[in-house]
């Protein structure tokens, strides 16, 4: 009679740690992959930014460049050009159309 309702017990104890181990090793998981793609963003934005600095930058120099009166007025059309073409890639109007 014992053993007949100590079997069940145990078993139900085992499926118990089971379940809880899993269920533990599941939440380890996930919080490394959270702890990754964290980091992964942060890089991402951080080279966003640097991204961001030098299109400024390039966008300075061809403003300087258009605007100087020893350029020529090809070149300063193309500098223009390439200063709308930098600004629609920057707003991300390339990609929505």
């Amino acid at each position: 009679m014992v053993l007949r309702l100590g079997f069940p017990a145990l078993l139900l104890l085992a499926g118990t740690v089971w379940f809880a181990w899993s269920s533990y090793r599941r939440a380890v998981l996930a919080e490394r992959s959270v702890t990754e793609l964290h980091s992964e963003t942060k890089a991402l934005l951080h080279e966003v930014r640097s991204l961001e600095k030098a299109v400024a930058a390039a966008e300075q120099g061809l403003r300087t460049l258009s605007s100087h009166p020893s350029v020529p007025r090809d070149v300063a059309v193309t500098a223009d050009l390439t200063l709308a073409d930098i600004r629609r890639l920057t707003e991300r109007k390339e990609l929505e159309g």
